[in-house]
């Protein structure tokens, strides 16, 4: 598979994958292996949610910074939506603003390494 098209894939099931994780049921009792583990999971996810589709933008289009800051207000963006949706459209999750600071984190910090990564 061509990396353009390799790169897409990526994206996409990570994106799908972060969607269906942040709505589907949780378990009953979370066992964490320490304090916020959760909002390491959170930034992990949104770290690489970004570094893959800068990643498919290298292998696409080229990279400059514009689309590097662009990418990483949508992500941003996704997050609060996100979070407003387990709000109002589920009886099961909430809504967290240390989430959204996580998700953000992830996204920021992957922009930042990945442009400098990236950038040749």
């Amino acid at each position: 598979m061509e990396p353009k098209k390799k790169s897409i894939w990526l994206a996409l099931c990570w994106t799908f994958l972060i969607l269906f994780l942040s709505f589907k049921v949780p378990t009953l009792n979370p066992k964490y292996t320490f304090p916020n583990e959760d909002k390491v999971v959170h930034f992990v996810f949104y770290f690489v949610f970004v570094f893959l589709w800068i990643r498919y933008i290298v292998a696409s289009q080229g990279l400059n910074f514009k689309k590097v800051i662009v990418l990483t207000i949508i992500a941003i963006l996704i997050s609060v939506l996100v979070e407003i949706g387990q709000a109002f459209l589920t009886i099961n999750r909430s809504a967290e603003i240390q989430d959204i600071i996580a998700n953000s984190l992830g996204a920021i910090s992957s922009a930042i390494l990945s442009y400098r990564f990236f950038k040749k």
